[in-house]
């Protein structure tokens, strides 16, 4: 899956429209994205590899993203968790990542991307 020096970035977001655009803004930066609609999905997609980057959607169908987010971080994973509590109000739980709140747009988060990975 990996292409050599194009980092890989999970974009984990359980709505297909969203995941898209968000799959295409960080693919038009130069990096290969690996998608994910579940937490099942994700894990199986990412079969042992750590990407350099993931976008994790906090709540999917199959549960919260916060601890893949936690065991990424952990392997050297720069995380972000997008969700839809306020900033105050984002489970304390996910310190260990960069929180943006819903809606956040595709461009915003493939910007957090770049900087993540510079």
């Amino acid at each position: 899956m990996n292409h050599i020096g194009r980092p890989t970035v999970l974009v984990l977001e359980d709505s297909v429209l969203i995941a898209m655009a968000i799959e295409a803004a960080i693919v038009e930066r130069g990096f290969q994205v690996v998608m994910a609609g579940s937490l099942a999905a994700a894990r199986e997609r990412l079969a042992g590899m750590v990407p350099a980057a993931a976008v994790l959607d906090l709540d999917l169908p199959d549960g919260t993203s916060v601890d893949l987010g936690r065991e990424l971080h952990a392997r050297g994973c720069i995380v972000a968790i997008a969700s839809g509590h306020d900033g105050d109000a984002a489970p304390a739980e996910i310190g260990f990542a960069r929180h943006f709140s819903k809606p956040t747009n595709a461009e915003t988060l493939a910007a957090w991307v770049v900087e993540a990975l510079a």
